[in-house]
Parts: structure tokens; sequence; C-alpha cells
């Protein structure tokens, strides 16, 4: 009799080859479009079933005996399949220990065979309706479960993208999240240090005074502190949250090192601005009483003849001039005023600038070396370049005091004819710039100096006029011996 079974697939576990064709014929003569595949091994039973959609597993008895781990495999692979164990008369207490151990249902081998075979699909195709709602009820499980872990994973990314510093605290100090920079701050990851004390981190016995969790709940709210830990300033947040009745707090701890420098350069900065126009002020002043010694001088040296006297106001007139010289150099480089470029000499602007600078280079026994080529006159703004000079001088006589050498800074000028340009060289003999910094230098506020000994702006601004006056700036250094900086200046048109 054959019956429209919608059973499409079945598996058969059995080593006795005669047994195996009596049951394909049997099969087929019930249901003729039912699929059998056929394997003597529980192992590759298993593997069958992971990758083919079986509706239901014959298996022999002593087969199914000698595997006790043939429907615990299918469990953990959620296959949910059912097993029918194949007895001959006389073995039905194994079979009830067989369904016991979790098989469906059990088929005698006997003269009714077929009969029982069909009894036996029909419960088959009954169970599978409801292993049917089963697997989708799991398969929508599953898929909610996706959708989580998924938006888990979502949220964990973007945390872990914020550079800032992340992590959660309960009540007892221990981390229950963080994020993935503030681990690696400590050479972990996330998963190494959650559930530890989060001041164990940081190599303390206890937290610090800026935690707040083992306050009362009153008073913690949401603030933010300013901290140095290990010689690094953070601007410290701490947010506190509530979850399963539990309490806990957020901390986000933000790096404002280089904030914090660019503050105190801006500060250093204004007070730089403010002496500028102080030294204005006191230039004027000192100019006033020096035109009227020299003024005097002039007029004593013209009426008297003892010529020990006239030596002695010769040097008072010569104090005197230099005294002038210098005050007027300070006027020119403080004056602040829009560039306006005029016909200047080159050499003669460095000259200029020395003097300026003169009394400090002969306290610190620096050698000024001028190595001056016929150049021709350019066109620049005369201040603008001797506040480029002088930054170069004061960079060149702060690298040589890093060293226990004899200082030299070199002035050289010449003119490339071909490239029609006037080129300077300031050279010094100091410690150098190492390589992998050579190329930040003219970047606005970067100094490897502290605040009190450089802005990080001398070398940016000197770049800046530079460029305005339609030139080049560049820097050549060999680490331990010293650097150079050659300007280009193109020729009058």
């Amino acid at each position: 009799m054959k019956i429209n079974f919608k059973i499409k697939k079945i598996l058969l576990i059995t080593k006795n080859l005669k047994d195996s064709r009596l049951f394909e014929q049997s099969f087929q003569h019930i249901s003729p479009t039912l699929e059998i595949i056929k394997t003597g091994d529980t192992q590759k039973g298993i593997d069958v079933l992971n990758s083919e959609k079986i509706n239901a597993v014959f298996i022999d008895c002593p087969l199914f005996s000698s595997s006790p781990e043939f429907i615990r495999e299918m469990q953990r692979g959620n296959l949910y399949i059912p097993v029918i164990v194949i007895i001959r008369k006389g073995e039905e207490l194994q079979a009830a220990e067989a369904i016991k151990e979790g098989a469906y249902d059990y088929l005698l081998k006997d003269a009714g065979y077929e009969d029982s075979l069909s009894r036996v699909l029909e419960r088959i195709q009954g169970s599978s309706i409801q292993n049917k709602e089963k697997e989708d009820d799991l398969e929508q499980q599953s898929v909610l479960f996706r959708q989580i872990y998924k938006s888990q994973k979502w949220w964990q990314n973007i945390i872990d993208s914020i550079t800032d510093y992340i992590f959660v605290i309960d009540q007892n100090y221990k981390i229950l999240r963080t994020n993935k920079a503030f681990a690696n701050l400590f050479g972990r990851e996330p998963a190494d240090i959650i559930m530890r004390p989060y001041y164990e981190l940081f190599g303390l016995n206890g937290p610090h005074e800026w935690c707040v969790m083992g306050e009362s709940r009153d008073t913690v709210s949401r603030r933010a502190v300013e901290r140095t830990i290990n010689d690094t300033y953070y601007l410290i947040s701490y947010y506190p949250i509530h979850y399963d009745e539990h309490e806990a707090v957020v901390y986000i701890m933000k790096d404002i090192t280089e904030t914090r420098r660019l503050k105190d350069q801006v500060y250093h900065l204004d007070k730089l601005s403010s002496l500028g126009t102080l030294t204005s002020g006191v230039a004027h002043e000192i100019n006033n009483p020096l035109t009227g010694i020299i003024g005097y001088t002039e007029m004593l040296l013209m009426r008297n003849e003892d010529d020990t006297t006239k030596k002695y106001l010769r040097n008072v007139y010569d104090s005197a001039l230099r005294c002038k010289r210098i005050v007027e150099n300070m006027l020119t480089f403080s004056r602040q005023t829009p560039a306006q470029k005029s016909v200047e000499n080159i050499n003669d602007i460095i000259d200029k600038t020395v003097e300026l600078h003169e009394y400090w280079l002969k306290s610190t026994n620096i050698e000024i070396i001028r190595n001056y080529g016929k150049v021709p006159y350019v066109s620049v703004d005369r201040q603008q370049m001797q506040q480029v000079v002088l930054n170069l001088l004061i960079n060149a006589e702060q690298s040589i005091s890093e060293t226990d050498r004899r200082g030299r800074i070199e002035f050289k000028t010449s003119f490339d004819s071909e490239s029609k340009t006037t080129l300077v060289e300031v050279a010094d003999n100091g410690k150098g710039i190492p390589q992998e910094i050579l190329p930040k230098i003219f970047d606005p506020f970067f100094t490897t100096k502290p605040v009190n000994k450089g802005t990080g702006l001398g070398l940016s601004i000197a770049h800046g006029i530079i460029a305005e006056q339609g030139g080049t700036i560049e820097a050549r250094s060999v680490l331990g011996q010293g650097t150079s900086f050659i300007i280009r200046i193109p020729q009058m048109s």
C-alpha cells in the first residue's frame, strides 16, 4: 500500500547489508518518493545530519547501544530529528532503554514489517509538524539574538573608536566595562582588566581622591576635574548611572596635556607682547638722555685739548653711540607695523641684529662668524627680516647651551646666479635636531623645550615671514653636530 508521506529524506544507519537492502525495498514500496541515505557509522551519520535536511533517523539497536554520544551530539547541534531504533523480537527491553536515552520510537523486524513501518512513519510525520514549529520558534529566537548581538557589537565598536579613556566601575571600584583606549593605556585588552579594581592599573593600593564611588548617592553628581596622573594632565568627567538596582559610575579621562601646554604658551606669549610694548617705551625714555650725553660729549671734545681727558671723553662718546644703536635696534624690532618692503642689504640686516643680541652672545661665550659674499640688494621688510635673524640666532644659542662645547654660529651669504636668489645660511654647532622631528619644527607651537624656555613659535614666525617675502626656508641637521637654516630670497624684479 502506497501512502503519500510528506517525509522526503531519511538516514539509515546499519552495518548489515542484507537488512539495508530489505529496508530500502520496504521504504520504496511504502513511499516511492522517499530518499534514503545510508551509512554504517554513527559519526558519519552526524556529519550527514549537519549537511542534509533529514526528516528521520533509523539505526540498528546494537549501533545505538554502542554509541551513547550519538543522541547527545544531535542535541548539542540543535538537531531535533526523531531517532527510531530497529530491533528484533526479544529485544523490547533494549528498545525501552534506547527510548529512555532519547530515541523517539522503535521498529520491530517481523512478518508485519511494512505495516509497522507505516505506523512509525505516520507518527514521525506528526512529530515533524511539532518539530517544525519548534524550529520556527528557535529560528525566531536565533534571529533576535543575532540582532541583539549585532547591536551590542555596533555600540562596542563605537565606544572603542573613541580615543578618550572610558571605564565603568561598581561600588567596589571594580571595572565593569571599558573601551580599548583605556585598556591599551596599560598595554592590556579590555577582557584582561574587567572586574579588576581600577586603581591597581595605576599601581595604587586604593582609589584616587577624585573617585566618587565611595560617596553617598545623594552627593554623587555629574562633575569634571583636572588632575595630573603620571606626568599627564587629564580632564576627568564622571557620570553616575543605575542598572538592575545597582549603582555605578562612568568615567571619561581626556588627555589635555597638549591643551595645557598651549594655554601656558599663549599666556607666555601675552607676557612677551606686554614686554615688547614695555621695551618700546623704555627705549624711547633711554633715547632722550642718550641724545644729551652724545651732544654734550661732542661739545666737550671740541673744547678740551687735554689728551687724557679727550681719551676718556672718546670712550664715553663711543659707549653712548653703542647704546644708541642698541636702542634704535630695539625700537625697530618692537615696532608692530604691517609689512613694508624696501630695498635692503641683507648683510647689514644681519649685523644690526647681531649687535642687538651681542651682550648675550658674549655672556654665553659664543663666537659669531660672518662669512659674507657679494650679494645684491633685496626687497624685504627690514623689521621682519631682523625678527627672522634674531629668532634663528636665539634658536642656535639655545641649542648650543645644551652641549658642553664652545659655541659657534656662522652667518654665510651668497648669490645664486642661476636661480637669481640670495642665500642666507645660519649654522650652529649645537646638539642638532633628530630626523623624526625635523619636518615638524616649523609647525606652530611645536617645541621640545619647557614652557619657560621656548614658545614653539619662533621658527613658525620665521617661516611665515620668509614666505611673505616670497622666499623659502629649510633646515638641515646632524644629531650631535649642529643645525643649518638656509633662507632663499628671490632677486628684485
